[in-house]
């Protein structure tokens, strides 16, 4: 058959067809109906069969889809999943919007780059905006302050911790949940007053919490004259709650008898409470060498879903043979799944080194080996189930620390190694710049579905 044949006869059906559509009445013959010619024509105008409102809707979703997913592939910033899974943090953004009936907590362990609240700081004031809550999270029982709260204390205590100078060992893995403590043997109160009297959000609080273990005697815990009692043998360990008016800037707590105290919690009833452990010269390798109850614990008590880990920059300098790399490696992940098993609710991430430099023939440039050992330590955490946050790639990579110093105002000391405060405030900010990116892509998929 000829092409102009069955052009012909393609017409033909066509017109028959359409014939059939103008004359057979709407509601059929003999039961068979078919569609009314007007119906033909206006379905061909409409691509896909879509209205022009849901067509740009669907247009809408398809560009916000394309732009999650770009960040998510490409953007140096982006969070590296465990098989790369983009679902890994809904447990953790389903417990986020239940926080004000709920409350979680989320634990950033770190060096000297978190010390002050560095970091730690942004980021609970962005989650807290967000998701509720308020207060400064934990405080060491001992005279200490952060940038918005200040801690006094009557008596001078041994203090003992699991890092750092050896010689402040108490011999025992019983440092408690933030590898810190000091030994209480007499009476000490410890009061609790604002730095930044105009700043609310972290610093107030409404309930106050004192963690204690390894009691050689009863505790007394006093607070405005309500007095608490706290037998030994009570666990692991022992939590004394106290419930403070609303938005309170101010408290005390008298502690009497013979113990370790871990810390006081300054949080809000509801919403999101976060603390910040700052570990000067630490590794991150110490968390295998403590006590297993007590940390799990403390995670399961305190509903601990986030658990944040920033360390390797301070083996950088040291790392200068392949066998030296391959050893932090494998220390990493015995943290990571020794973590994973004593916390299964809570999802780990791994902040990994900024960039750090060093003098190389005069000149400031990136340690040699920090652009390899930042890529082994993606490979590491994510294969050992945690997600890894890349503050290297995320500033710029190589010789961006230089970048930083230069700016003004500076973001970076003249060490070339830790941040200002306004530099901590930028990749605090980043950080949560891209957890709240994974947030609505998780808010989207439920809306939109997969």
């Amino acid at each position: 058959m000829r092409r102009s044949q069955i052009v012909l006869f393609l017409f033909g059906v066509i017109a028959v067809l359409a014939i059939i559509c103008a004359f057979i009445p709407e509601e059929g013959v003999l039961g068979l109906r078919f569609p009314q010619l007007s119906e033909v024509l206006s379905a061909s105008d409409r691509p896909g069969g879509l209205s022009p409102e849901e067509l740009i809707e669907q247009r809408k979703l398809s560009a916000r889809r394309h732009e999650f997913q770009t960040f998510f592939k490409e953007d140096p910033a982006r969070f590296y999943l465990p098989g790369d899974d983009v679902s890994f943090f809904d447990p953790l953004f389903a417990s986020l919007d239940r926080a004000e009936q709920t409350p979680l907590r989320i634990i950033h362990y770190g060096d000297s780059q978190i010390e002050e609240d560095r970091i730690t700081g942004t980021i609970r004031e962005r989650l807290q905006e967000r998701f509720g809550g308020s207060g400064p999270g934990m405080l060491p029982a001992r005279q200490y302050a952060t940038p918005r709260v200040g801690e006094g204390s009557t008596a001078e205590l041994q203090r003992f911790f699991n890092y750092g100078d050896a010689a402040y060992r108490a011999g025992i893995r019983q440092y408690g949940p933030y590898a810190d403590f000091v030994r209480l043997d007499t009476v000490s109160t410890f009061s609790f007053y604002p730095i930044r009297r105009k700043e609310k959000g972290q610093s107030t609080f409404d309930r106050m919490t004192l963690v204690a273990g390894n009691l050689r005697s009863s505790l007394s815990v006093t607070s405005k004259g309500d007095r608490r009692e706290v037998a030994p043998g009570q666990g692991a360990l022992s939590f004394v709650r106290f419930e403070l008016p609303d938005s309170s800037a101010r408290a005390s707590l008298t502690v009497a008898g013979c113990a370790d105290l871990y810390g006081i919690l300054l949080d809000s009833k509801t919403g999101v409470r976060m603390d910040n452990v700052a570990m000067r010269g630490s590794s991150g390798a110490i968390f295998t060498t403590m006590d297993r109850e007590q940390l799990r614990t403390f995670y399961k008590e305190e509903n601990v879903r986030l658990i944040l880990l920033q360390y390797g920059g301070n083996s950088v300098p040291y790392l200068k043979t392949d066998k030296a790399i391959s050893n932090y490696l494998e220390s990493v992940r015995k943290q990571i799944r020794f973590l994973r098993e004593l916390a299964p609710q809570a999802k780990i991430v791994f902040v990994g080194p900024s960039d750090m430099s060093t003098s190389v023939a005069g000149k400031r440039q990136t340690y040699p080996r920090l652009p390899g050992f930042v890529d082994s330590l993606k490979v590491s955490a994510t294969q050992s189930g945690a997600a890894y946050w890349d503050i290297y790639g995320a500033m710029g990579g190589e010789n961006s620390m230089v970048q930083w110093v230069n700016a003004r105002p500076a973001l970076a000391g003249s060490d070339y190694v830790h941040f200002t405060l306004a530099g901590s405030r930028k990749i605090g900010d980043m950080f949560c710049d891209a957890l709240f990116l994974y947030y609505d892509y998780y808010r989207f998929r439920k809306k939109n579905g997969r």
